[in-house]
C-alpha cells in the first residue's frame, strides 16, 4: 500500500483493487490521496501480508516493492500471498539489494554506512541485500517464475543522485536513538557521502532492485 500509487493507478486501469498496510498512518495517507472518481473501484485498509484477510483464490495479481526485504519471514508471506491468489494468478514484486550502493571513485564513508546498514538489518533479521534472492523465495513459496529482471540506477548529478545519503542518514539516526552509533560518528559518515554527492566526477549507484514475476499453477 505504502501511499497508494500503485492501487490507484490499477484502478485508473479498470481494476478493482485493494492496497493493505499494516501502518495505519500509511492507509489514512493512501485514502486521503484517492480522488472521489476511484472511490467505487479502491479501499484502502489495515492489515498484515502474512494474514491479510483475503479470500482465498480471490486475486488475479498482487504487487508489492520494497516489503520482502523488511520481513523476518519472506517466503511465509509469499505463502499468504499464493493462497489469496486464483489459479493462474500472477505475483509481481520489487525488492532491493542495499548490498548493491557504492560510488565510483571510492567513498569510505557510502561503504561504511552501507554495512551498518546491513548489520542492522541482520540483528532485526531481514536482509535488506534480499532481492537478489527474491526469485528463489517464489520458488519456495509454490510460485513458478515467469520473468526474473533487475536495473541499477547511477548517478553522476541531479536530485535523486543523494537518495541513499538521506536514506543512510535516517537510518543512522535511529542507531543514535538506539545506542548504537555516536552522533559524532553520523555527522563524520554523512560529511564524507555529502563529499561523494557534490563531485561532479563522482557516480554514486543506488540499491540495485530486483523484479520478480511468478505465476500460481
Amino acid at each position: 500500500c505504502g501511499l497508494g500509487y500503485v492501487t490507484r493507478w490499477a484502478a485508473t486501469q479498470g481494476a478493482s483493487a485493494t492496497g493493505i498496510d499494516v501502518n495505519e498512518d500509511q492507509v489514512a495517507a493512501a485514502q486521503a490521496l484517492t480522488p472521489e472518481a476511484l472511490i467505487g473501484r479502491i479501499a484502502f485498509r489495515g492489515g498484515s501480508v502474512y494474514e491479510p484477510g483475503l479470500e482465498p483464490a480471490s486475486v488475479d495479481l498482487s504487487y508489492s516493492r520494497w516489503l520482502m526485504v523488511h520481513l523476518q519471514r519472506p517466503v511465509d508471506a509469499m505463502r499468504a500471498i499464493h493462497a489469496a491468489l486464483k489459479p493462474g494468478g500472477v505475483m509481481v514484486c520489487e525488492e532491493a539489494d542495499v548490498s548493491a550502493v557504492y560510488a565510483e571513485p571510492r567513498s569510505e564513508a557510502y561503504e561504511e554506512m552501507r554495512e551498518i546498514g546491513l548489520a542492522g538489518g541482520r540483528a532485526r533479521g531481514v536482509d535488506y541485500s534480499g532481492g537478489r534472492r527474491a526469485h528463489m523465495w517464489a520458488k519456495e513459496a509454490g510460485f513458478e517464475l515467469v520473468h526474473v529482471d533487475a536495473y541499477h540506477p547511477h548517478y553522476l548529478t541531479g536530485e535523486h543522485k543523494g537518495f541513499w545519503n538521506w536514506t543512510l542518514r535516517n537510518a543512522g539516526l535511529g542507531l543514535v536513538t538506539e545506542g548504537s552509533l555516536s552522533m559524532t560518528k553520523l555527522d563524520e559518515l554523512v560529511a564524507g557521502m555529502n563529499k561523494a554527492d557534490e563531485s561532479p566526477d563522482t557516480v554514486v549507484a543506488h540499491c540495485r532492485m530486483h523484479q520478480v514475476i511468478a505465476r500460481k499453477a
